[in-house]
């Protein structure tokens, strides 16, 4: 008779990367742009120095976002109670909002795109809002982990670094996702440290997907790893944005 938790049985599934504890830290945020920074929307056309600022804010987000809070998922019930027990039933999902630490450069180039977003979104001006489709957007958060235990490089991969490539494991699609709330930054004449924000966005809803389990190595040895450009190829839909090719919908 076989011995619950054995170690052994423990150390084989450890020694593949599907079953190895997942990191905290490697991941990508991908936040294609809304329409409010397009040409084509209620307000007219938007300055193109904007719209490139815009540009250059959503390449580098990922060096400036500190931190990111995936969404939970929540099931909502209801009660009901003829006679005996009370029993409940299920009523539908919730799900919690998301938030993004940045790093604050000293351009302010990721304060000014999101208050510029907020602004188009719901103008302090002249009291009105944008329509819905202009001010949202379908984000993706990617997990990313070390390929340090990958037996096969993907093809093209340069032998001479000696090193491995890392692993896509796991991607959340934000669908309709659009920022509610910039946090406050204090100023103080304390011990200098690194200033950040927080960015809280709100979705309709959301899509969780493996990316695909087939690339991560397991016991077989025999499969292949999906490295960064594979990844963005997905995105991108092969230069449509519009068309996303993870298996998540």
């Amino acid at each position: 008779m076989a011995t619950p938790n054995r170690f052994t049985d423990f150390r084989e599934q450890i020694a593949t990367n599907a079953g190895a504890p997942a990191t905290s830290n490697l991941y990508q945020i991908i936040l294609p742009l809304p329409a409010v920074f397009s040409d084509n929307t209620q307000n007219g056309t938007v300055n193109k120095q904007i719209r490139n600022r815009a540009v250059n804010t959503v390449r580098n987000i990922n060096y400036y976002a500190s931190n990111v809070t995936v969404p939970s998922r929540a099931i909502t019930t209801g009660e009901v109670n003829n006679f005996g027990m009370m029993r409940r039933f299920v009523t539908g999902q919730t799900n919690s909002e998301i938030t993004i630490s940045f790093l604050v450069t000293k351009d302010m180039q990721h304060r000014q795109f999101f208050e510029q977003w907020m602004n188009a979104a719901a103008s302090d001006s002249d009291n009105t809002v944008g329509f819905y489709d202009n001010y949202v957007t379908d984000m993706m958060i990617v997990k990313w982990e070390h390929g340090a235990n990958f037996k096969i490089k993907p093809k093209g991969y340069p032998k001479s670094t000696g090193l491995h490539p890392s692993q896509a494991s796991a991607v959340w699609k934000m669908y309709g996702a659009f920022p509610t709330n910039i946090s406050t930054m204090s100023f103080d004449n304390e011990q200098t440290s690194l200033l950040q924000m927080d960015i809280q966005f709100y979705f309709e809803r959301y899509r969780f997907d493996q990316v695909s389990p087939a690339t991560l190595k397991t016991k077989d040895g025999k499969r292949q790893v999906i490295n960064y450009d594979e990844i963005q190829f997905r995105v991108s839909g092969s230069g449509n944005p519009d068309v996303q090719r993870f298996s998540i919908g």
